[in-house]
């Protein structure tokens, strides 16, 4: 339970610091390449000698953590771009909801087992994301010729939950394979982060993002990865820590995973940010706890 805990709690930190970057304007998309970097880094502090490079070229695991790295750089652009041409609400759902892949690749391919009242909280859990993450003033349209985004984004997160639950089930064998497979993750995350930024310069119109302009935005882009990267590796980490306790299903964990995050995450931003919270938003909050509660019976 503590690993699950420990999951819950650095995925909601991360949260936290997207909203510090707005709030102090940090070039997002830099300070997410030296966050790879960061967590990389922090993996192979963290796994020590256990960081062999020979015995991990040839380690089964690699062609999965591979372009997991890739994956990784085009959600989180494709979730930047929802966020910017249809809205922050559109984002979220396609990025939370996508909860219900992982679940289907859980009961379908690895056949895990469901019970009635687990099934039931599952469904909440999905409901609850939807409704917590809604805004209903009305005041965003999305723009029809951008619906691609959010279809998108919706199986690529839902793609990498999948890609992680795979890779435990038939990859991981040991706590060194989780570490090291975490750790070339956001390697190959970062290496690839930096190819679109050499492209970018290369040629201007395949950048994605606007330059860094002089030494405070480098230094707020760099203190901003840094502060993202520590906790970002260990969210992954404790995932496959989750997963390898047994205490829960692949199916049961990511609902719960998800639901809490986005719970959490708005009951704090009602709390520290004064975000206000509509009657919908409180009924979702509300169906997670009961989500919560089914799946843990």
């Amino acid at each position: 339970m503590v690993y699950i805990l420990l999951t819950i709690v650095t995925g909601v930190f991360l949260l936290l610091v997207f909203k510090w970057f707005s709030r102090y304007k940090v070039n997002t998309f830099y300070a997410i390449m030296v966050n790879y970097f960061t967590a990389a880094l922090t993996g192979i502090l963290f796994a020590g000698t256990s960081f062999d490079l020979p015995m991990i070229l040839q380690a089964s695991w690699l062609k999965v953590a591979f372009p997991l790295g890739l994956l990784f750089i085009v959600i989180f652009y494709l979730i930047s771009q929802t966020t910017q041409k249809i809205s922050i609400a559109t984002a979220s759902v396609a990025n939370k909801m996508s909860v219900a892949m992982p679940v289907l690749f859980s009961i379908l391919v690895l056949h895990q087992q469901l019970t009635f009242f687990k099934g039931l909280g599952i469904i909440l859990a999905m409901v609850s994301v939807y409704l917590t993450t809604r805004i209903t003033s009305g005041s965003e349209k999305s723009n029809r010729s951008y619906v691609w985004l959010p279809v998108t984004v919706f199986i690529g997160s839902g793609l990498i939950d999948i890609v992680i639950n795979a890779a435990n089930a038939y990859y991981i064998h040991s706590p060194v394979d989780s570490r090291n497979f975490t750790t070339c993750t956001f390697i190959s995350a970062f290496a690839f982060g930096l190819i679109l930024v050499l492209a970018g310069y290369i040629q201007p119109r395949w950048s994605l993002s606007l330059p860094l302009t002089g030494r405070t935005d480098a230094l707020k882009a760099l203190i901003g990865g840094i502060i993202l990267g520590i906790p970002n590796y260990f969210s992954i980490y404790f995932i496959f820590k989750s997963l390898e306790s047994g205490l829960m299903s692949s199916a049961e964990l990511f609902p719960l995973l998800n639901v809490s995050n986005v719970v959490l995450a708005a009951l704090l931003g009602f709390l520290v940010y004064r975000e206000r919270l509509s009657f919908l938003n409180v009924l979702g909050i509300a169906l997670a706890v009961a989500a919560i509660f089914f799946i843990a019976l």
